[in-house]
């Protein structure tokens, strides 16, 4: 994972996956969840293929989206996903606080 800086990107940590249905074994096996906290991305609302991003639109749509359940998605002519990529765990090694290195 990098971040944006003035002269280009700067590289900030790296991400582990697991298939979408992994199972705690499996996910403790590749990471241990006594280390790191495994998650995924639940009930998305995406905005309507081909719509054009608005500041609003941003607001009610994606990761940080204001809307929540499978009907007001609708409603708001979105997309819902139940689920988006797969199991992910991110590393970042240069942290100096030992609680941030396996944030989520």
């Amino acid at each position: 994972m990098y971040k944006k800086t003035p002269s280009g990107y700067e590289l900030e940590g790296a991400m582990f996956t697991a298939r979408k249905k992994a199972t705690e074994d499996e996910l403790n096996e590749r990471v241990p969840l006594s280390v790191a906290r495994w998650h995924k991305h639940v009930n998305i609302c995406l905005p309507p293929k081909g719509a054009q991003p608005r500041q609003a639109s941003l607001r009610e749509f994606g990761f940080g989206g204001s809307i929540s359940t499978e009907d007001a998605c609708n409603q708001a002519g979105g997309r819902w996903v139940p689920q988006i990529f797969n199991w992910m765990v991110h590393v970042y090694p240069y942290e100096s606080d030992p609680q941030k290195i396996w944030a989520h």
